[in-house]
Order: structure tokens, then sequence, then C-alpha cells
């Protein structure tokens, strides 16, 4: 019905390995492509189990930008408990470990 089809899956990591869920769900999405021409986009950190799967497609490598994480994080601090809001040592600490976690983001395309 569309003349292109995308299809966008984030966290392709955090799909549960252990049940065969992440092998099966690569499955349907390679078949679907392969019958449809549907293209799809997937991110996750780089695991080479994963990143083996999309051998020959382009990967595009994007790392955030910590005062970015930072800002965002800071906007969100109404949402934390409140001994966090008023401890301004915790919440830099906070910032800090999330920003370290989260550095190194990768996006794999098919």
């Amino acid at each position: 019905m569309y003349s292109r089809v995308f299809i966008v899956i984030d966290a392709l990591d955090e799909c549960r390995l252990s049940d065969g869920s992440r092998a099966r769900l690569l499955s349907e999405l390679f078949t679907l492509q392969a019958n449809s021409g549907a293209n799809f986009f997937a991110t996750s950190r780089f695991i080479p189990e994963i990143t083996e799967k999309f051998e020959g497609s382009p990967p595009l490598e994007i790392h955030t930008r910590e005062e970015d994480v930072r800002r965002y994080l800071g906007s969100r601090i109404s949402n934390f408990p409140a001994f966090v809001q008023r401890n301004a040592d915790l919440q830099e600490e906070i910032k800090t470990k999330i920003v370290k976690a989260v550095d190194g983001m990768y996006i794999i395309s098919k």
C-alpha cells in the first residue's frame, strides 16, 4: 500500500536473549524485509552478536553529547525523589553516573 515502509527498533540489545526473543524478532524482520522490501533501523549498544546480523549494512555510530544528557536530566529533577531534589551533590553524582552509562550508544541500520 505504501511505496516505502520504515520500521524502527530501539534498544535491540535489551530484547530478551535467553528465550530466543531477539533471534525470532530479527528473523521475522529480515523475512519481512526480503518479502516486502521494508526498511528497518535498529539501535543497539555495540554487541558483536548483534552487529554480525547486520554485516554488510553500514553502521552509523552516534555519541550523545554530555551536556545534552546533563541538560535533559536537569529538566527531570522534579521527577526524582525529594531527598535527591534537596541534595545538589547527589544530583551531580547521579548525572555523572548516567552520563557515563549512556556513552557509546550505537545505531545499526539495514
